[in-house]
């Protein structure tokens, strides 16, 4: 194995001696430098998305707590776990009552809308007045109206699904007597999920709906996922000095959970043709910030040190908006053992996948 492979958490610098061919003075031309091991990066223009990192909270779109809306006892009720469509049965009240209920308004109805035929020839003969017509055709509509409460009654003793999903809680069991109101299960679907968060007050005007979003499940044991904002709210909440967002996702594997809290990378905005380095390669001092550059010096590579101004920043990328020169190779690894004028020995010359 590589002995440089065992130093160091970063790169090993290892100091070498090395003959220079340089003139100390004296006539001496063996003058011994310093060689310190180092791996580059050669710039080039790339575009580069700047991006807000921030998490959020999934939830599923479709979340409904059932309640019952008739009073009755229970019959059967889905079990917990249970996948189910929309429109299956997922509880039945003992619906005995309502079903005699139902009859009788059946019967009254019927008998009302007999009534009010028989007496139409009578009404054309003047045998009976209009008011008594009138009564008779309010007593059929008022049938009619009770004799629809009671199908209503009957349909809502049977309490289906209003989408598809799975059963994730029961608040009741067969036999136990419910009255209106009173929840009775859960159903939830997470074939598609909300992920809400809330973005700094000072990015209000660069995050818009349509913005690309990253999705990272790697605190989960997962994969990061592509998606979009889907809404960019315009009111910021006082109380985290945030405005909303909303990432809306298809989860047909089930990866994303409600409540659960994952990694978002917002793109705020596309920069192209810019040059970028890692943020690690950049070394501050008192005045300033700068980086080394490779130079050739005959036989020899030497670090040249160059005062930088940098702009935007995202991840571990920062673009670099002076002093540097796309093709110039750029020490991103050990340049904290180096000075300006150093010898250095290039054991590795990284590429921008690395980063991306």
């Amino acid at each position: 194995m590589n002995l440089l492979k065992k130093i160091t958490p970063v790169l090993a610098v290892a100091v070498f001696a090395v003959a220079c061919g340089q003139d100390n003075g004296n006539g001496n031309n063996n003058v011994q430098a310093r060689e310190v091991v180092i791996e580059t990066l050669v710039t080039e223009l790339r575009s580069f998305d700047e991006r807000v990192r921030i998490t959020g909270t999934v939830e599923a779109i479709d979340d409904a707590v059932i309640s019952a809306e008739v009073s009755g006892r229970v019959h059967t009720i889905a079990d917990r776990g249970a996948r189910v469509r929309q429109g299956q049965e997922l509880v039945l009240l003992d619906d005995r009552i309502v079903s005699s209920s139902l009859a009788m308004a059946r019967a009254n109805y019927e008998l009302a809308e007999d009534a009010l035929r028989r007496q139409e020839p009578l009404l054309q003969d003047s045998i009976i007045s209009q008011l008594q017509f009138n009564q008779l055709r309010t007593q059929r509509d008022q049938a009619r109206s009770q004799l629809e409460q009671a199908e209503k009654q009957l349909s809502d003793s049977r309490i289906s699904a209003p989408f598809n999903g799975r059963i994730e809680e029961r608040m009741v069991s067969a036999g136990e007597l419910v009255n209106p109101g009173i929840p009775v299960l859960r159903l939830v679907n997470l074939d598609r999920v909300r992920i809400n968060a809330g973005v700094p007050e000072r990015f209000i005007n660069d995050i818009r709906e349509g913005a690309p979003v990253t999705v990272s499940l790697r605190s989960y044991g997962g994969e990061e996922l592509a998606s979009e904002v889907r809404y960019a709210g315009s009111l910021i909440v006082p109380e985290t000095r945030t405005f909303p967002i909303e990432v809306v996702m298809d989860n047909a594997d089930g990866l994303l959970k409600p409540e659960m809290v994952v990694n978002l990378s917002v793109t705020r905005k596309i920069w192209e043709d810019v040059l970028l380095v890692p943020r690690t390669a950049l070394v501050r001092d008192e005045d300033g910030l700068q980086l080394f550059v490779v130079s050739q010096d005959g036989d020899f590579k030497k670090a040249v040190a160059r005062r930088v101004v940098t702009g935007a920043s995202s991840g571990a990328m920062i673009v670099i908006e002076e002093g540097l020169e796309p093709g110039d190779e750029v020490v991103v690894a050990g340049q904290t053992n180096v000075s300006d004028g150093d010898f250095v020995k290039v054991q590795n010359r990284r590429d921008y996948q690395r980063y991306f």
